[in-house]
């Protein structure tokens, strides 16, 4: 066996590592809330009132967890006490969110209880992951449900469920939104009912023709993908940034004819950089807010300048850096106000550092608006 002098030459494994060339700047942070928060979703309600939805009770898994809606009349600044949409105790999660053209509020969520716990005798007992037999017994209860509210959030419909022709379990996902002279859009993402074992997951689109009180028309958009954000561009094509399965990156692809045929998904992140949003600027511009789950923690951004063709990689934005603990973060939430100003909000589930003094911290876990402009976003 041969073994290295001290004066023997060494020889190392060639690789390669992320170089980052920029500017560092400032931008404002508001808190939404503190100890909640989870999986925001933001729709613009008026030139600078927004909603949200997000998820509290309970952490990023828990029965006793449930959905509330908040609003900012401020652009985001200042926002309400949350408006609990749902009983607690049905692990009620995995929100979509969005506004119809009359302005009703709709909400869309998994009842996750329904599906991953079963009652033993007092207790209630997880099941999950589930097995094949657990996925044939229960792929046609209804636990995806859909709710609206005409009154800003204070008061919302009693549920629908809404069910998937592709999809045995359906989480929705994201901001749902309205095609110009056109149907309601929602995303939707689960396992294959092709698949007995649940393993396959897929994205899909549900429609819907009258302002979100019932869903269907459903196209299977993209397999081996599941949270999905879709944008509509002004010249009428779909974009959609979806996250793939494993470690998950997100990809890129489009639509000519409203969501019934898609190109080849692109890659634009890394593996760990996901969940996505999409927002059209109204500079023409699409931005990609993204959480980052690789260091530093938190969201990231991507801009592309030609409808989501290209994306300047070479100028990734870091929106915020400062999570810590744990890779349970993210999920960011964009939208533009009037005035063009920007307001990305997502979550901290073991805390973040925007605070300026440590005993003035937001706590472990928290809601957060990031607020900037476009002029912000390039060198």
């Amino acid at each position: 066996m041969d073994y290295l002098s001290a004066d023997s030459p060494r020889m190392y494994q060639a690789g390669e590592a992320d170089i980052f060339v920029g500017r560092r700047g400032r931008l404002k942070r508001y808190l939404v809330c503190s100890m909640d928060g989870f999986f925001p979703v933001a729709v613009r309600t008026g030139d600078r009132s927004i909603a949200v939805i997000y998820r509290m009770g309970a952490p990023h898994t828990g029965v006793q967890g449930t959905l509330a809606v908040a609003s900012s009349e401020d652009g985001g600044k200042t926002w309400s006490d949350p408006v609990e949409i749902a009983p607690r105790w049905l692990d009620n999660r995995n929100p979509a969110f969005g506004v119809n053209s009359t302005g009703e509020l709709i909400a869309a969520y998994w009842k996750a209880s329904i599906h991953t716990f079963r009652r033993d005798g007092e207790r209630l007992v997880r099941r999950w992951p589930m097995d094949a037999k657990d996925i044939e017994a229960l792929k046609d209860v209804p636990a995806t449900f859909v709710t609206r509210s005409a009154d800003g959030g204070r008061g919302w419909t009693r549920p629908e469920a809404i069910a998937s022709e592709h999809l045995s379990f359906i989480s929705p996902y994201g901001r749902i939104i309205q095609l110009p002279q056109g149907p309601l859009l929602m995303s939707i993402y689960g396992g294959m009912r092709r698949d007995p074992e649940g393993k396959e997951i897929a994205c899909t689109l549900l429609r819907s023709s009258d302002g979100g009180k019932t869903w269907g028309d459903e196209t299977l958009v993209k397999t081996g993908y599941g949270e999905t954000s879709y944008v509509a561009l002004p010249d009428g094509r779909l974009l959609a940034a979806a996250r793939s399965n494993g470690a998950g990156h997100v990809a890129v692809f489009h639509s000519d004819d409203g969501g019934r045929n898609w190109s080849t998904p692109a890659k634009v992140t890394r593996d760990w950089e996901h969940p996505a949003d999409l927002t059209a600027l109204a500079d023409g511009t699409v931005l990609l807010t993204f959480g980052r789950r690789i260091r530093p923690m938190g969201c990231g951004a991507l801009l592309s300048e030609d409808g989501g063709s290209t994306w300047r990689t070479d100028r990734e934005v870091l929106l915020a850096g400062d999570g810590v603990e744990s890779i349970d973060l993210g999920y960011p939430s964009t939208v533009q106000l009037a005035d063009g100003a920007i307001v990305t909000l997502l979550y901290y589930a073991t805390g973040s550092g925007p605070a300026d003094t440590p005993w003035a911290d937001w706590g472990k876990v928290s809601c957060q608006a990031i607020h900037y402009r476009p002029e912000d976003l390039r060198l």
